[in-house]
């Protein structure tokens, strides 16, 4: 859907007109995946973005179709200006020529204003290719209303903590489903629900999913077993099971899960008044060297855009504080409840309340290592959930089916590196 854009430029993409062949005078293009009331802060600043007559307006994709909308767009010469790129997009992205190399100025931009981790999960062979703009990350989330109901009046710090308390606050029917969950796994159908809280896990275990070059995967090493053993060790055990959805949180059910930061306006919905006292976001499970991790959107230039250079200067400009204020981009995160890694947004806005905390500190304490940025990411995660699901479903054990997956990854690796 378009927003905010005349009616000859519309009109023109709907009848396949190349971008090129649009006016010069028309506005640059950002493409964002929120809703025009998520965007309202950001629409604003667009609409009073004036650079020597150079003006800005919004196009919105979905979130699921955005990178096949702009892979297929660009064969036809529809592309708009700027986007906004979910990291693991940004290989494909590149691979295809579709980003613009940012100029020296945006990167310095880059490199002084974000952490090192957030500058990494924007980078693809040594190059930052634009500026990180929403960010999450994974921690552990606790209903302490059932915690303390089962005894505990802390989250725990270790995996054996979890599994000692997820014990303990799971309760079952006399059908022996489960009625009250001590921990949940989220629904795996987007791949995140299992592949996330592993790569956590993983990265707690000091180890990383592939070799730094992308040419070979680590998913036979001991400590992926070790991570996907404690994952399907919650199954087996029958602490908990696959017919609960970590996603079903906000209704009260649920003792913990390892979730990001963007659930919390469901979370703080579904409980209410009780939000600030039942729920609590602490570190991952793992000991004192937890690690977790992070991924990021951030907002690039299109290589055929015939205004690159103007394009840049907006990307820039929607990034920079304002006047001791927020960004405009921190000013619409800020409103959605979601994270920025910008320090300067970060130091402008109000002190984050008690469930965000803990996410900004884990980003600041260099604890939050980027999500891979490999080739192929969304079809090799998809594949990691199906073996995740098969091991978790004791279908399969855990170090046999890492061995096949590490041989099926490396398959798709061959291509590539």
């Amino acid at each position: 859907m378009l927003h905010q854009r005349t009616a000859a430029l519309a009109l023109g993409l709907a009848a396949g007109t190349p971008m090129t062949a649009i006016a010069q005078g028309a506005p640059l293009t950002v493409a964002m995946h929120y809703t025009q009331e998520q965007a309202a802060p950001l629409l604003a600043c667009l609409d009073a973005y004036d650079a020597d007559g150079v003006t800005a307006t919004y196009q919105q994709i979905s979130y699921r179709d955005y990178l096949q909308t702009v892979l297929t767009g660009r064969l036809g010469g529809q592309s708009p200006d700027i986007y906004n790129v979910y990291s693991i997009w940004a290989a494909q992205m590149v691979d295809n020529g579709v980003l613009d190399t940012p100029p020296d100025a945006v990167s310095e931009f880059v490199s002084e204003t974000y952490s090192a981790g957030t500058v990494d999960a924007v980078t693809i062979d040594g190059t930052a290719w634009g500026v990180p703009t929403e960010i999450s990350a994974y921690m552990l989330v606790s209903n302490m209303a059932l915690l303390r109901e089962a005894g505990f009046e802390s989250p725990p710090t270790t995996w054996d903590g979890l599994r000692e308390v997820a014990e303990a606050v799971t309760t079952r029917n006399d059908q022996g489903r489960i009625e009250t969950a001590g921990f949940a796994f989220a629904d795996s159908s987007s791949g995140a629900g299992f592949v996330h809280p592993f790569y956590a896990l993983l990265y707690s275990e000091g180890a990383r999913p592939y070799a730094d070059d992308f040419s070979e995967a680590n998913l036979d090493a001991p400590e992926a077993e070790t991570a996907l053993g404690q994952m399907a060790g919650l199954v087996r055990d029958g602490i908990t099971d696959l017919s609960v959805d970590a996603y079903d949180f906000p209704a009260g059910g649920i003792g913990m899960m390892i979730m990001a930061n963007w659930l919390e306006s469901e979370i703080r919905a579904g409980f209410g008044d009780s939000f600030e006292d039942d729920v609590v976001v602490s570190q991952i499970p793992a000991g004192e060297d937890w690690r977790t991790l992070q991924y990021a959107f951030f907002m690039g230039v299109d290589s055929a855009s015939d205004r690159k250079e103007a394009a840049w200067e907006l990307v820039r400009h929607l990034n920079a504080p304002r006047d001791g204020g927020p960004s405009c981009i921190g000013e619409m995160l800020a409103g959605l409840g979601a994270l920025t890694a910008n320090t300067a947004d970060n130091a402008a806005m109000d002190a984050p309340d008690a469930f965000t905390a803990p996410y900004l500190a884990a980003l600041e304490d260099d604890r939050a290592i980027s999500q891979p940025n490999v080739m192929q990411a969304a079809e090799i995660e998809g594949m990691m959930a199906q073996t995740f699901e098969r091991a978790l479903a004791g279908d399969a054990e855990p170090g046999p089916a890492l061995e096949t997956l590490d041989g099926e990854v490396e398959d798709i690796l061959f291509e590539f590196y």
